[in-house]
């Protein structure tokens, strides 16, 4: 995997004789609203000193294309769903990522402090350090899987179900759907009933009733809500967000103001985390996950250190 200095004199190829950086990009279509076609993001790659090996739009076909020639950077341009479906997929890869954020919340991007422009933010690679950027495991006690930003129960997860309903049509503008997506949160928040959950954050107990609660590894979740701001991707722990009916006002506070203020409800952090309850209703990075009705308990560990990417 290069250093920043050779990532540094590969995409400076164009006035010295190293080889030009190779680039496999990877380019979901169908993120956020931008209208991005494959060829003016090579010609953006081409600009930094980079030389396009590979041009996919599917995970699969990226992993297939690697395999079958190495590259020395992977280029995500997409939302935070591609941006963390190819971070798990990529586990334990040589290969650095680069993201071109092309997303509604674009969390990832925003959690690394990443330039929001594109122009910009692919002429800062030549410059870049490679950051390690952790990753959560999910054992529901049938199967393991990766995450990238959060997984959890409750309001949140009942968010993502009826958003889903209530925007078949996928219309209007990134601060539109934001802000939607954030009234929905907070009235969901507001109306939700409480549920049991027993919570161990590295042995401690943190049981109780709570409306939401959400295993973090980012400080961003969904559209762009700072419940976690002292989450640090690279720091080998996650956060345990723990929001009660006595805190539900505090949450609501957060969600409406987009400001971090995490002091009105329980953060517990640590690198393992047993959650055992009867909610059958989970998200796991955005993703809507339904389990059989009944008591079960899920495990989460932190994978250090799993990816790399470009800041």
């Amino acid at each position: 995997m290069p250093s920043s200095l050779t990532i540094r004199t590969l995409m400076g190829s164009a006035s010295c004789n190293a080889p030009a950086m190779r680039v496999a990009l990877l380019h979901n279509t169908s993120s956020g609203s931008e209208d991005h076609n494959d060829e003016e993001l090579i010609d953006l790659i081409r600009s930094v000193g980079g030389k396009v090996i590979h041009v996919v739009s599917r995970i699969s076909d990226l992993t297939a294309a690697l395999h079958e020639e190495p590259c020395d950077l992977v280029v995500v341009a997409g939302g935070d769903g591609t941006v963390g479906r190819t971070a798990c997929e990529l586990s334990g890869w040589e290969v650095p990522l680069a993201i071109l954020p092309l997303g509604t919340a674009n969390n990832t991007a925003r959690s690394l402090e990443l330039p929001m422009r594109l122009k910009k933010l692919a002429r800062s690679w030549a410059t870049a350090q490679k950051v390690p950027f952790d990753l959560g495991v999910l054992d529901d006690g049938v199967q393991r899987t990766r995450f990238a930003e959060c997984a959890g129960w409750g309001a949140f997860a009942q968010t993502i179900v009826a958003a889903k309903r209530r925007d078949s049509d996928g219309g209007g503008t990134v601060r539109q759907t934001l802000r939607r997506d954030r009234k929905l949160f907070r009235s969901l928040v507001r109306k939700l009933a409480t549920r049991s959950y027993k919570v161990e954050v590295d042995g401690r107990d943190c049981s109780g009733d709570y409306v939401l609660v959400e295993v973090m590894n980012l400080s961003l979740l969904g559209p762009q809500l700072p419940l976690s701001p002292s989450s640090n991707p690279s720091d080998g722990h996650v956060e345990v967000i723990l929001v009660g009916d006595g805190e539900r006002l505090a949450l609501e506070r957060v969600a409406k103001s987009g400001l971090p203020d995490s002091s009105g409800y329980r953060v517990e952090r640590g690198g393992h985390v047993r959650i055992e309850c009867d909610d059958a209703l989970l998200h796991r990075d955005g993703h809507v996950v339904r389990h059989a009705r009944g008591t079960r308990g899920f495990e989460v560990r932190v994978e250090p250190a799993a990816v790399h990417y470009l800041r």
